[in-house]
């Protein structure tokens, strides 16, 4: 529908080498759009379709309709899904969650238009477009002829059940290995833990590995990173192995907060709810949601800009096992602190997807 509709994209001259007036409003059209869509709010430039820059640079209106008059658009365009359209489906074609997941996870920085195929016939793909090949490869591929499941599919299942009942690696290996044999032949079934979290890597968010004292005293972070010695007790910060290599004493598993909040805004389902506090319909004495609070409403008095846009997060902080400003955490060696997204409603803010573990544990 939208290739008929938007015939005029590749149909730029008339006669006399002159721009169409059906080109030049289209082009009107497009940059109104994508006005409407910022790509972020406050944003002002544009991604600039033209077979030069194919939708990987942004510049403002203006200089985007210049490349587009002097240049075309990149080629089969009909659909503007690097500016906010979604991608059509068939009526027939069945919803593939797993692929779905991918353009959530990995947002507009990999959408087709950033992922073009390499100019030269021996060249390889950039890191970051061919992760997103590879997930969409694995995704598509079904994990032997006939069969309804993907190899992504199955690779998500399989982690996800080892997370839920926190199955050992060797478990996991072994029941890799058994599902490898009684499926058929020539299957693209992972045969252990590690190949089946590969095919997953591209999704993973990050986390970070942080040295600490064996006392809980410091960590060796930032401007301490270079030390061997605890600043407070000088307790050394690794031991020896019988192999002669050092290993840290302590270390502590550090899950950034602002990769794990941009995921949230990536997803659409969820970005929606995002601005739910702002909406919230409240009922006269009745508190269902911390937006309810007397409290919520004087932080919104006291910072009326930050309060002016719902989409800006409120989290809470949540923690257990330790006192942070006592010694009584000294027995122990898993201290969790969890944040909760509050912008979202009470069917959500609490599950286990939308809370945060920022601290995972420590250990000697």
């Amino acid at each position: 529908m939208k290739r008929k509709e938007r015939w005029w994209m590749y149909d730029r001259y008339d006669n006399g080498r002159n721009l169409r007036p059906e080109f030049l409003r289209g082009v009107d059209e497009f940059i109104e759009f994508c006005k409407a869509n910022p790509e972020s709010p406050g944003l002002d430039e544009v991604r600039c379709p033209c077979p030069k820059c194919k939708n990987r640079r942004m510049h403002d209106a203006d200089t985007v309709k210049v490349h587009v008059y002097k240049k075309g658009f990149i080629p089969d365009y009909y659909d503007w899904y690097s500016h906010g359209e979604e991608l059509p489906r068939s009526a027939h074609e069945p919803s593939n969650p797993y692929r779905e997941m991918i353009f959530d996870a990995l947002g507009n920085n990999s959408e087709p238009s950033n992922v073009e195929e390499p100019s030269g016939m021996d060249e390889e793909p950039n890191p970051q477009a061919k992760v997103f090949l590879d997930l969409l490869k694995a995704s598509e591929e079904p994990l032997y002829e006939g069969s309804s499941m993907s190899v992504l599919e199955m690779a998500s299942r399989i982690v996800s059940l080892k997370c839920e009942y926190n199955l050992p690696h060797r478990c996991v290996d072994a029941f890799a290995s058994l599902v490898k044999e009684a499926i058929p032949n020539n299957n693209n079934m992972s045969n252990t833990f590690y190949d089946t979290k590969k095919i997953l890597e591209g999704l993973e968010l990050p986390h970070e590995r942080i040295h600490a004292c064996p006392k809980g005293c410091m960590l060796f972070w930032r401007t301490d990173a270079h030390l061997d010695r605890c600043t407070v007790c000088d307790s050394d910060r690794y031991k020896r192995t019988s192999k002669g290599s050092l290993v840290p004493m302590k270390v502590l598993i550090y899950f950034p907060i602002t990769p794990r909040l941009q995921r949230l805004y990536a997803t659409k389902n969820v970005a929606e709810e995002m601005t739910w506090h702002a909406k919230n319909p409240r009922a006269e004495d009745k508190m269902a949601h911390p937006s309810d609070s007397e409290a919520w409403k004087h932080l919104d008095r006291s910072f009326d800009e930050f309060a002016s846009e719902p989409r800006n997060v409120r989290l809470g902080l949540c923690t257990d096992g330790f006192g942070p400003h006592g010694k009584f955490g000294g027995q122990y060696s898993c201290w969790p602190v969890i944040l909760t997204p509050y912008n979202l409603p009470p069917s959500m803010c609490m599950k286990k997807p939308f809370m945060f573990l920022i601290v995972a544990r420590s250990w000697s």
